[in-house]
């Protein structure tokens, strides 16, 4: 009886698995959905304006491909690459799923997605794209005020060491200063202030040769004192002296 069990037990066990194998291998499919923003909001799931859907994968072999908004057709695409623009605007805010079925030249019909957004209405976008400019805004404020503050510090009184970001080397006045902490970094250097001349611009690290020449410029050598020529009357005089 315990044996019956055991074998019975392992046949069950053994079908879940292909039932489940047979499930999964169905619902796998060559194409995925995917979801590009052209114009207007977008934050993690929020979105809001003109987007397009479009099919990642082999198109060569689609034939037919269906975009459906919420279970309702949105429209069919019967040519390459199969994309479809639309408009959030023109379905109301809230949760929307969009998927598609892509008919293939071997007579299936496979899905795709869902994708999940939630669509915000132009005036939702417009408060919070207002909001993260003025965020953004302070920021940079806060970023100038605060380097603005050291490069007044250190005015008159750096020694040209560097220092982790090294110096920089002003385009006004040709002068070395630090690259600060603080300073504003963007794509090609750092957004600061120059602490002799009060120049803002962009810096970058600059190399030995350019701090070199330019602690030169800012440093000129003195010239060397030429020694004074004898007077007339001392070469004179040397004429009578006893040798």
């Amino acid at each position: 009886m315990k044996k019956t069990r055991f074998w019975f037990g392992l046949l069950l066990f053994l079908a879940l698995i292909l039932v489940f194998s047979e499930a999964q291998a169905q619902s796998t499919s060559p194409w995925t959905l995917k979801l590009v923003r052209d114009f207007g909001y977008g934050s993690g799931s929020d979105i809001q304006g003109r987007m397009t859907l479009y099919l990642g994968g082999d198109l060569s072999t689609i034939t037919k491909v269906v975009y459906y908004m919420d279970d309702e057709i949105m429209a069919e695409v019967l040519q390459e690459p199969f994309k479809l623009a639309f408009n959030t605007d023109d379905y109301g805010p809230g949760v929307h799923e969009m998927r598609a079925e892509i008919s293939s030249n071997d007579g299936k019909v496979t899905p795709a997605g869902p994708i999940v957004n939630n669509f915000l209405s132009a005036s939702d976008s417009g408060e919070r794209t207002t909001t993260m400019i003025v965020i953004i805004i302070g920021i940079t404020l806060a970023a100038m005020g605060l380097s603005w503050f050291i490069s007044s510090r250190q005015k008159g009184g750096v020694s040209a060491t560097g220092g982790m970001y090294g110096l920089a080397v002003c385009n006004r006045c040709g002068k070395t200063f630090p690259r600060s902490f603080f300073g504003m970094n963007i794509v090609v250097g750092k957004f600061e202030r120059c602490p002799h001349c009060g120049k803002w611009q962009i810096t970058r690290r600059a190399s030995p040769m350019e701090i070199t020449w330019a602690d030169q410029q800012s440093h000129p050598e003195e010239p060397q004192e030429v020694a004074e020529k004898p007077e007339k009357d001392d070469l004179d005089e040397s004429r009578f002296v006893d040798l």
